[in-house]
């Protein structure tokens, strides 16, 4: 019974990636970006392809026989997770993607158990601060800008 559980909730993460993989290839998004150095689709390309990938891989490990034992999905954090997420997406308009995103980060980590300070200075600051970097520095691709320092 639980890897049939396991198997519909794979095939649901698989059809979830795969619709929103082929949604962005759609044509609407292929005039963004102009001038940059790459379009604004590339990373989430490589994202939805590393979750289709797993998806796949989740699919297909029950079948083969080779599936363990594991816990039960713990479905009050995954709702916090994803409510958090919400909560970061809604305020990147807001304050910023630099500030919203350490937010979550910091907050995604808590609710996943971390405690070590090490840790969450990483998570919390460290990756946020270098997917900023990246992406406004490296790849020249525009993120929401705090309010608090915009040029007047």
């Amino acid at each position: 019974m639980r890897s049939q559980s396991h198997a519909v909730f794979a095939g649901f993460l698989l059809l979830i990636g795969a619709g929103l993989l082929i949604h962005s290839y759609d044509a609407r998004y292929e005039g963004m970006g102009v001038g940059a150095a790459v379009t604004p689709m590339f990373y989430p390309h490589i994202l939805l392809w590393l979750w289709v990938a797993l998806a796949v891989v989740l699919v297909v490990k029950p079948l083969m026989g080779k599936e363990r034992n594991v816990p039960a999905q713990r479905w009050l954090a995954l709702l916090g997770i994803v409510a958090t997420a919400g909560a970061g997406a809604a305020l990147m308009n807001v304050i910023g993607f630099l500030f919203s995103s350490i937010l979550f980060c910091v907050a995604a980590s808590l609710q996943m158990g971390y405690r070590r300070p090490l840790g969450l200075i990483l998570t919390g600051i460290v990756f946020p601060l270098a997917t900023w970097y990246l992406f406004q520095k490296v790849l020249m691709i525009p993120l929401p800008v705090s309010p608090w320092f915009l040029e007047v």
